[in-house]
């Protein structure tokens, strides 16, 4: 496992980050909709949900084309995906690793991340179907701690396994923690520990991000807290998905409009 205290410094030198959005979600609360169509590629007036969030992302997190790329992990009717993006987006070049597996989050960072060179600090990354806004991205990349989250407030009958446990902007707890908040689906971490969210595994054996991440928290990692208000995520299911969708809608609308 990483040093944690190394991961808990950030480095002072020119920034090398990798970016990647996890878009290989099957999309099973979808029903049959998402038999044939990538939920990430859901549209929300004449654009994908996907493209409303890299547009946040360009402006947010200050990419420089010369510089930046992003990694997009896909799988489930991962066609859609290129087809629409294609190799680069406003000029920033796209990277597709394909996820062969339905392995889990953890597990599919990790597939991103193999590879890369050592000289990649951090990677910052959030799943495709949740709305990330450009306030978020510079918060994200800000913070001073060695690995961020996102959280957001939702529904009390939200599973408790994605409660957090929260002191000031630090994060005790980002799994089965306490209180009010719960894990919102972006992170910013140190490549290192990127490369280690394939340690823990679920009892159906996926990888989860958050109980991987938890095993580093408890050997010490130092993570802060992001709030995300309000949570636009189409894989919400509360009250139930379809009034999720419409909500989703509206709020995107609006933040165009």
């Amino acid at each position: 496992m990483v040093s944690v205290p190394e991961a808990n410094t950030r480095r002072a030198t020119v920034r090398a980050m990798e970016f990647v959005c996890l878009a290989a979600g099957q999309g099973t609360r979808f029903g049959d909709l998402g038999r044939y169509l990538q939920k990430c590629m859901y549209p929300v007036g004449l654009r994908p949900f996907l493209e409303h969030t890299l547009r946040a992302w360009l402006e947010g997190a200050r990419v420089d084309p010369s510089r930046d790329r992003l990694t997009l992990v896909v799988g489930h009717h991962r066609a859609q995906v290129h087809a629409y993006f294609g190799s680069a987006f406003e000029g920033v070049p796209l990277r597709y690793v394909h996820q062969a597996e339905p392995l889990g989050t953890g597990h599919a960072i990790g597939v991103a991340v193999d590879g890369l060179p050592d000289e990649t600090s951090e990677v910052l990354v959030w799943l495709a179907d949740l709305y990330v806004g450009a306030a978020t991205f510079r918060a994200l990349l800000d913070h001073e701690a060695g690995a961020v989250a996102t959280i957001a407030r939702g529904a009390d009958a939200e599973s408790p396994r994605l409660r957090v446990t929260r002191r000031g902007d630090r994060l005790l707890r980002v799994w089965d923690g306490e209180g009010p908040w719960l894990d919102a689906g972006a992170w910013r971490v140190p490549l290192a520990v990127a490369r280690g969210l394939r340690r823990v595994s679920a009892e159906q054996g996926e990888y989860r991000v958050l109980p991987n991440l938890q095993a580093f928290v408890d050997a010490g990692l130092d993570v802060g807290a992001v709030e995300l208000a309000p949570w636009i995520h189409l894989g919400g299911v509360h009250p139930t998905p379809e009034a999720n969708v419409r909500q989703v809608v509206r709020q995107l609308w609006e933040i165009d409009s």
